[in-house]
């Protein structure tokens, strides 16, 4: 494939919690009409949960807004 036809892939992941301090960076960051790919998408992450100081009701948001979902194990 020349290299001018070779897709470029930036992938973006967030790790830990979500909460309100984090999700107002991820609005900031994904709720841009200016951020979305050269085909037109909307540019997305995948989100590594945790447990612990998490609001699951934002992470639901997250989901129903086109983000990948992962789970970090509970021990």
């Amino acid at each position: 494939m020349p290299l001018d036809e070779t897709p470029q892939l930036v992938l973006i992941t967030f790790e830990d919690s979500v909460n309100d301090v984090h999700n107002k960076v991820f609005e900031m960051l994904f709720n841009s009409s200016s951020r979305t790919n050269p085909n037109g998408c909307e540019i997305r992450a995948t989100f590594f949960i945790s447990h612990e100081w998490t609001d699951y009701s934002l992470v639901q948001n997250l989901y129903a807004d086109g983000h990948e979902i992962a789970s970090h194990t509970i021990s």
